[in-house]
């Protein structure tokens, strides 16, 4: 993929947004996160409605809860990949968290996002101060290592480019491919073309075909009206979601995991995990923060058109197929 030929702006714009609502919801208290504020470098956050925020703190919890469940059930001896990562802190959660051990972490996303973040993770102690001590040996350009973290610029509709970064990742021996891995994808795919992104469910699936779990947030039920709204507004921005045919329903969601090789998939909405999973002490903290909801109807529309979706391959029989919510 010729890079010039290509304008990122406005894809890479929806981290910001995300930062924003996300800081928005960690000032009002719906959940703690010290280190997105240092990442971000925003000190004035607009104001969110409360279902921005709701579905912002599910987001977040749907998604810690099976990365935790992942980790322990690998007891500790596995890799986590973030795609497309943004500003995400998950590493930072996980560091905090003496309970939740792994071998190595590694953000992806666009050279103008890996270069701010590790930029920002060498001039901020606060940040760096939690990793081990920068390796100076390996030169990544707009990049950073450590023995447990790893920033690498990537493009992750081109294949070749994704190829050459692993092929560094298992020639310095910083990931293995036949440990238990996990990816972890936000709102990524829907923006990238349906060939793209099966091709690139594909090489994950043959480059890591022992034991991977692939892990995803993303639009749903795009198909209604409510969904043709979404696409018109993010299409004002000159963000298109030329991805939004596998965001039909839940069986299209299932149904390119196994297209790509996975062998068994699963879908919820926001909807189903907030009505049966989520405590109820603490729906009831997080609906009183903004003053409570005057009826649910709006929520629960926003909550129908997201969800998480899972896949995995496990020839190692280490038991992924229990991965979900309970």
């Amino acid at each position: 993929m010729d890079k010039t030929a290509v304008d990122n702006s406005n894809i890479i714009e929806t981290n910001n947004d995300a930062c924003q609502c996300k800081l928005y919801a960690i000032e009002r208290g719906y959940w703690k996160d010290p280190y997105l504020k240092i990442l971000a470098g925003s000190s004035h956050h607009e104001r969110r409605t409360p279902e921005i925020s709701l579905g912002y703190y599910v987001r977040v919890h749907g998604l810690r809860y099976l990365i935790e469940k992942f980790i322990k059930l690998t007891n500790n001896q596995c890799q986590i990949i973030n795609l497309g990562c943004g500003f995400d802190t998950t590493i930072f959660y996980l560091l905090d968290n003496d309970n939740l051990q792994f071998k190595h972490f590694i953000d992806m996303d666009f050279d103008e996002i890996t270069e701010l973040k590790s930029n920002k993770i060498r001039r901020l102690s606060t940040l760096h101060s939690k990793l081990p001590t920068e390796n100076h040996s390996l030169k990544i350009p707009c990049g950073f290592h450590s023995s447990q973290y790893t920033i690498l610029p990537v493009d992750l509709r081109d294949l070749s480019q994704l190829d050459n970064q692993f092929k560094f990742l298992f020639d310095n021996q910083i990931l293995d491919a036949t440990k238990p891995t996990l990816f972890l994808c936000e709102c990524v795919l829907i923006y990238m073309s349906n060939e793209h992104s099966l091709n690139l469910l594909k090489y994950l699936t043959k480059t890591f075909s022992s034991c991977c779990l692939f892990l995803n947030f993303e639009q749903i039920n795009m198909n209604d009206r409510f969904g043709e709204i979404m696409f018109e507004n993010l299409k004002h921005r000159s963000c298109h979601l030329i991805g939004m045919e596998s965001c039909q329903s839940k069986e299209s969601q299932c149904q390119r995991y196994l297209n790509a090789n996975f062998t068994s998939s699963s879908c919820l909405t926001l909807n189903e995990y907030y009505k049966k999973y989520l405590n109820i002490d603490e729906k009831t903290r997080i609906e009183k923060i903004d003053g409570g909801l005057d009826e649910k109807e709006l929520l629960e529309q926003l909550f129908e058109h997201y969800c998480f979706s899972w896949a995995y391959r496990d020839e190692n029989n280490i038991g992924l197929n229990t991965i979900t919510f309970k």
